[in-house]
């Protein structure tokens, strides 16, 4: 028996040394090839994989507990509201922003905020001079889409009504998706853009159709088709997946105006958000793409090198 457990040592710290060498093969930190190896080992994808995993998954979900932030997570003045029901929370409360962000968070349409959000949001709000509000929408499979857009536009229409400081809007993997089709849906409704959107690793596709994205479910150590695919559909309800409400790459881009797009090399929505940037290209918009080479789902969230760069690059998007 220790002779085996000896073995499995030697076997774990080989694969990590492994692991972090390849670091440098992909262009890439040590500490972001250790957050991938994390991840992996810890098994995040699995629920994603499994199809028994993400059924129990789902209706776990439906009876979650209420989210509540600890606030000594952050390090920036924090306040509280309700809207609908939803804790608001705002950070970098200045008085005087002259930036107003609303953070759409990422989590499949299912999970909660993580402490990597906050970590990040708390960054952004210290860095400039602006106001970050993060509301905790409603999640599936208790709730859909529709809930969530009532939402967002009671918070939108009260920070852009009577105010001369720039609205942007930002969001990443599923809140990235919820940004973009919620932009859309502003111009169906004859509602004015904000002045940027920012979207990180953004899940624009409920159905997972684009053919190129199977190349990249191997590298991805944290997501799978399979299970975005049964999440999206409890958070599309009774609309088609396809609908650009919950799927703004098949809707009307035309409306949009400086969307800026950050996303990894190894991570299934690559595809997806290479084709919306051409997209917006074609159709003249201004906008950019940043493309970390190496890096995995949400880059910028993570403590690691390349995050500092992308927070960086950030602000100056937001303060140009």
């Amino acid at each position: 028996m220790k002779t085996l457990l000896i073995i499995l040592i030697v076997l774990g710290v080989l694969l990590i040394c492994i692991k972090l060498i390849s670091a440098a093969v992909c262009h890439r930190s040590l500490m972001a090839a250790a957050v991938e190896l994390y991840f992996r080992v810890t098994g995040t994808k699995k629920v994603f994989e499994d199809p028994e995993m993400d059924a129990k998954y789902i209706g776990q979900r439906r009876h979650a507990k209420e989210y509540r932030l600890d606030k000594s997570t952050v390090k920036s003045d924090i306040s509280e509201t309700a809207i609908n029901g939803s804790l608001i929370y705002t950070l970098g409360n200045t008085g005087d922003p002259e930036y107003r962000i609303i953070y759409l968070h990422g989590g499949a349409y299912i999970n909660d905020p993580s402490i990597y959000h906050w970590k990040f949001c708390d960054k952004l709000a210290r860095m400039i001079n602006c106001e970050v509000t993060f509301p905790i929408y409603p999640l599936t499979p208790a709730h859909t889409w529709e809930e969530t857009f009532g939402l967002v536009l009671k918070i939108y229409s009260g920070l852009t009504k009577n105010s001369g400081v720039p609205v942007i809007i930002m969001g990443d993997s599923a809140g990235g998706g919820l940004a973009a089709a919620f932009c859309e849906y502003l111009d169906k409704i004859g509602i004015s853009q904000p002045d940027k959107i920012i979207l990180l690793s953004p899940w624009l596709d409920l159905t997972m159709s684009n053919p190129e994205a199977a190349k990249y479910e191997k590298a991805d150590p944290m997501l799978s088709a399979y299970g975005l695919i049964e999440m999206g559909k409890c958070w599309a309800g009774g609309l088609d997946p396809r609908d650009y409400r919950v799927s703004p790459i098949f809707g009307d881009i035309s409306c949009l105006r400086n969307v800026y797009l950050f996303v990894g090399t190894r991570e299934i929505f690559y595809p997806d958000v290479t084709e919306f940037y051409s997209m917006l290209q074609n159709e003249g918009i201004t906008s950019g793409l940043y493309v970390g080479k190496g890096m995995n789902h949400v880059y910028p969230l993570y403590p690691i090198p390349e995050a500092n760069k992308a927070i960086g690059q950030i602000c100056e998007i937001i303060t140009e």
